[in-house]
């Protein structure tokens, strides 16, 4: 039973993509789309007579209050990487498209040390000066909570302390608090979206999987190296949600490999780590 949804019959959501890292260098994991394969993507929805969404667009298409067109769709970025800023946010700006980025506020400005590096490989979040600069540019900017930490795996005060903490980032970086999180690997149950919402959050993000009509479980596709031109769009749309929904549940690794990282005996996960720099 959904817990926050609009007061009239369930709208019909956008498509909404989900990407990653857009990187030229390569690594292991599956997150990584390389600049040129993203930018065809884009520049194929635009030569499509596609037209991007804004957060706030998208969230008053889960309240019910505006119909999303044929050709609308919402692009969105987890993990803020700072390969986002050289590769990402240059394409959509030069084809008048928008995009909606969840930060993960303990963490920009530096190496993604809370993921694990497969074949050893680090990348840096995007620093705040930069989320900053494209903020000003038309980029949405929303929490991906404070460390990265799968929310169901947490008790209630560590998901409420995870949550506040990013708002509070946020607010002092950027000087408003975000109107929307994205749940770490996707993962939210109705505890998950009830917290979300009573620490102020108007709408939740989650990944693959079919829409209850909850606000605070919108669901995406996310976008992996095996996409369509088009992401989920056209005959093979359902096998691509298939295959994203398989490569989502691999995700668990990383949220073990954290798990035992924090353990009580080794004390925080998170320590003063060096910055990532430009």
């Amino acid at each position: 039973m959904p817990f926050f949804t609009s007061s009239g019959a369930r709208a019909a959501l956008p498509h909404i993509l989900c990407y990653h890292k857009v990187e030229r260098r390569l690594e292991l994991g599956v997150t990584r789309l390389s600049p040129r394969r993203f930018a065809r993507q884009m520049e194929r929805f635009a030569r499509h007579g596609w037209r991007s969404l804004t957060l706030d667009q998208l969230v008053a298409v889960a309240r019910g209050e505006r119909r999303a067109g044929e050709r609308e769709l919402a692009i969105t970025f987890d993990d803020a990487y700072r390969g986002l800023r050289d590769h990402a946010f240059p394409v959509l700006e030069s084809l008048g498209f928008t995009a909606t980025c969840f930060v993960i506020t303990e963490f920009a400005g530096r190496l993604n040390r809370w993921d694990v590096a497969y074949g050893g490989r680090r990348f840096a979040h995007l620093a705040w000066r930069d989320i900053r600069r494209w903020e000003a540019r038309g980029i949405t900017f929303a929490s991906h909570t404070a460390t990265h930490r799968r929310l169901t795996w947490l008790d209630a005060g560590e998901v409420r302390r995870e949550l506040a903490a990013s708002r509070a980032d946020m607010r002092a970086a950027l000087g408003a608090e975000p109107r929307a999180v994205s749940y770490p690997f996707g993962a939210a149950g109705a505890r998950e979206r009830v917290l979300a919402a009573e620490e102020g959050y108007d709408a939740g993000f989650a990944l693959a999987g079919r829409w209850s009509g909850d606000r605070m479980a919108i669901t995406r596709l996310p976008v992996y190296p095996w996409a369509l031109p088009r992401p989920g769009v056209g005959a093979l749309a359902s096998l691509e949600r298939l295959g994203a929904v398989a490569a989502n549940r691999c995700a668990v690794g990383t949220s073990l490999w954290k798990a035992w990282r924090e353990r009580p005996e080794r004390g925080p996960a998170i320590g003063i780590e060096a910055l990532a720099g430009d």
